[in-house]
C-alpha cells in the first residue's frame, strides 16, 4: 500500500536512457542530484503526519502498526515513476509513503470507509480519525499542491545540470 505524488516534465526520461547508454556512472550521479534537489520537498508532508500515535489502541507493531518515526521515514522520493495509461508523460518525480500504516492513516475511507468483516469496528475507527484529522487524503495528499510549486523550481535547475552533462558527454 503506497501513496503517490508525482511531478512530470517531458523528454528526462529519454534524456536518463541515453545517459545509460553512454555512461552509467553519470546517470547514477544524475539521479542523485535529481534525488536531492527533491530532498527539500519532503518537510511539509512529513509534517502532516502525528507525530504521537493518532488514536488510542492504534499500536505501533504488525503491517498496519503506527510508528510515528517509521511514518516519518516512510515519505520518500524517488526519480521516476510510472507512466499512466494512455499518457506521453513520465513522472520525475514521484513522492511516496512507504510506511503500510502511514499509507493508511491518509487514505482510510476514501472510497467505501468501514467495509469488511468487522464493519462497526470499521466505522467506529473512521468517525475518530475524521473527528479528528478529518476527512481521507490526511498526509501526502494534503501537500501535493505546495510539492508541486516547490518542485518546479528545484527539478528545473537539477534538469538543466542533468542536461548540460549529457550534452558534454555527446559531444
Amino acid at each position: 500500500m503506497s501513496v503517490d505524488i508525482g511531478f512530470e516534465i517531458y523528454g528526462v526520461r529519454d534524456a536518463l536512457n541515453e545517459l545509460y547508454k553512454i555512461d552509467k556512472k553519470q546517470r547514477f550521479k544524475a539521479v542523485a542530484k535529481i534525488k536531492l534537489a527533491g530532498e527539500s520537498l519532503l518537510k511539509e508532508p512529513r509534517s502532516l503526519y502525528p507525530a504521537k500515535q493518532p488514536l488510542g489502541g492504534w499500536g505501533t507493531g504488525g503491517r498496519l502498526g503506527y510508528n510515528p518515526s517509521k511514518v516519518q521515514k516512510g515519505v520518500q522520493i524517488e526519480v521516476g515513476g510510472r507512466t499512466p495509461r494512455g499518457a506521453n508523460a513520465y513522472p520525475v518525480v514521484t513522492l511516496r509513503q512507504k510506511d503500510a500504516g502511514g499509507a493508511l492513516f491518509d487514505i482510510a475511507g476514501l472510497r467505501n470507509g468501514g467495509s469488511g468483516k468487522d464493519q462497526a469496528q470499521g466505522k467506529a475507527f473512521l468517525a475518530k480519525l475524521n473527528a479528528e484529522y478529518g476527512r481521507a487524503q490526511r498526509g501526502l495528499w494534503r501537500a501535493r499542491a505546495s510539492v508541486r510549486d516547490k518542485a518546479g523550481e528545484a527539478l528545473t535547475d537539477a534538469l538543466s545540470e542533468v542536461a548540460a552533462e549529457v550534452n558534454r558527454k555527446l559531444v
